[in-house]
């Protein structure tokens, strides 16, 4: 059977979307997740102010942004529609409820509000920038950047605006354009580790090691538990070479984030290059413990049990990941070929005993 090698280009293009994925990429999350924090308490509290002052436009958009979290979108939209009755010429009512619905990946109306905000407040860079980040999600990557230059050149000391620009650049494999804006974002804050991990991974890609070795470094400095940078600093290891460093990082990684499937996965696969079969499959399975979702965790399994001789617990592999994912076309070729090479071998064995 020719084996689908764990540490192939698609194996690798997975796990890099996990690992280039920006962790935040909108505006207003500091007030998200104050309200979450307290949520019945809030939504008390506001409504008891609306009682003696209902044109309270505060209370009124905070109400619906509450109702909106606690998953009761239809009690939202009236609080909304009440504030833009209230308030229709300020800008925040329509910014604060284009966060929400970007919060909730609804992102044609993240769009249309924050359309609707910038009519009415033509300078304010958050706009733009969100206008950014929902434009990137629907993937319109053009006019995204467009939206984050002019965020920029607005207020070119938000390093937000550098990062997430470089983000959608790193994602998009222009990786020299995305190292000269996480230059900028680090010199606009030297003690962001993450956006520090973010460069780190792009010197990676441009093969620049050592560079990106010192990026892992700053961050591990400024922040020792963050076990991306761990993560990150093993797959940069492994792709310069250094197997058995990059095991002791990713098994760093695990040590801070046990419940991160994805680490036990590239772990695996980094075993699997030692040919430490055992090992990897114990990794595996517990990545599909922590999620039994997990498509990529399956097919590596079943690849690892090919390369063993075990074809029927490889084919159950194949089979559970081919459920998950039934469009994927590389899976149900392996899923195919491992039935095939599986009844040759059985017929031979019938043939031989007769």
């Amino acid at each position: 059977m020719k084996n689908f090698f764990n540490n192939n280009a698609y194996f690798k293009r997975k796990i890099q979307e996990y690992i280039e994925k920006p962790e935040s990429s909108f505006i207003l999350e500091e007030k998200i997740n104050e309200i979450l924090q307290n949520c019945d308490e809030s939504l008390e509290y506001y409504m008891k102010i609306l009682e003696t002052d209902p044109d309270n436009i505060e209370a009124t958009v905070n109400t619906g942004c509450i109702l909106f979290l606690k998953g009761e979108e239809e009690r939202a939209e009236q609080f909304f529609h009440r504030a833009k009755t209230i308030a229709p010429d300020n800008y925040m009512v329509y910014l604060n409820i284009a966060n929400l619905y970007f919060e909730k990946e609804k992102y044609e109306k993240t769009i249309f509000y924050l359309k609707k905000a910038m009519t009415l407040s033509q300078n304010n860079p958050d706009i733009y920038a969100g206008l950014g980040a929902a434009l990137y999600e629907i993937g319109k990557v053009d006019e995204s950047l467009k939206y984050y230059d002019k965020a920029i050149k607005l207020n070119p000391e938000k390093q937000e605006y550098y990062t997430n620009t470089a983000n959608i650049y790193l994602e998009n494999f222009c990786y020299e354009k995305a190292l000269d804006f996480y230059k900028k974002a680090i010199e606009l804050d030297n003690e962001d580790f993450k956006t520090l991990v973010c460069l780190g991974n792009t010197y990676s890609e441009l093969t620049e090691y050592e560079k990106a070795f010192e990026c892992f470094e700053k961050a591990i400095s400024i922040a020792p538990d963050y076990h991306k940078a761990h993560l990150c600093y093993g797959i940069t290891k492994s792709y310069s070479g250094n197997i058995d460093e990059a095991i002791e990082k990713y098994k760093k990684a695990i040590q801070l984030s046990p419940k991160d499937e994805k680490t036990f996965i590239i772990l695996a696969n980094t075993l699997v290059e030692k040919n430490e079969l055992d090992e990897a499959i114990y990794c595996y399975n517990k990545a599909i413990k922590i999620n039994n979702k997990n498509t990529l965790a399956y097919v590596a399994l079943g690849n690892t049990m090919a390369i063993k001789g075990n074809l029927k617990d490889s084919i159950d592999c194949y089979r559970k990941a081919s459920q998950l994912d039934p469009d994927d076309q590389k899976i149900i070729a392996l899923f195919e070929e491992a039935i095939e090479e599986y009844a040759s071998i059985t017929i031979k064995k019938i043939t031989e005993e007769d």
